[in-house]
């Protein structure tokens, strides 16, 4: 008898924003975490809608769903506080995340690509995330959310 595994998938692309900037994102939905950061989840629906941009996007790194409209919001996002552009991609436990910080429209950290956890909880301490008591910044501000949120579309259910 063959025995099929289900390994749960994780795959997360996502805006992350300081307290700063979040106040300035009324028009943009997104879903609040602890310690007053924002997650705005990049589905391909939000991303489509987005102004085009021309050009091409001057961040370069080991993203997949980066392009230069995402690039410009960020830009633009950041002029208010620092905010984080992140991708996540787990599968049975092990995969990868890649993260970069704006701050006043430039980048001032990475893009930088991890095997397992590590990019986006560098990420997360550029935008004042403490860890304290958690596992990591990652925990920290519940974007674990007790494994209940494992893609970008459940987030967007999550709003």
């Amino acid at each position: 008898m063959l025995l099929l595994c289900q390994w749960p998938k994780s795959s997360l692309e996502a805006i992350l924003l300081d307290p700063a900037a979040s106040h300035q994102t009324r028009t943009i939905q997104g879903v609040e975490l602890l310690q007053g950061i924002t997650l705005i989840p990049l589905t391909d629906d939000v991303v489509d809608g987005l102004p085009s941009s021309s050009g091409v996007a001057s961040v370069e790194g080991s993203f997949w769903k980066f392009n230069a409209a995402i690039e410009t919001l960020l830009q633009t996002l950041s002029r208010s506080g620092r905010v984080a552009y992140v991708e996540v991609d787990y599968f049975g436990g092990s995969g990868t995340q890649a993260a970069a910080v704006w701050h006043e429209g430039t980048v001032v950290f990475g893009p930088v690509c991890t095997q397992g956890r590590g990019a986006v909880n560098e990420a997360l301490q550029f935008l004042g995330v403490v860890r304290g008591n958690a596992l990591d910044e990652f925990d920290a501000v519940d974007l674990s959310n007790s494994g209940r949120n494992r893609s970008t579309e459940a987030w967007v259910k999550s709003q």
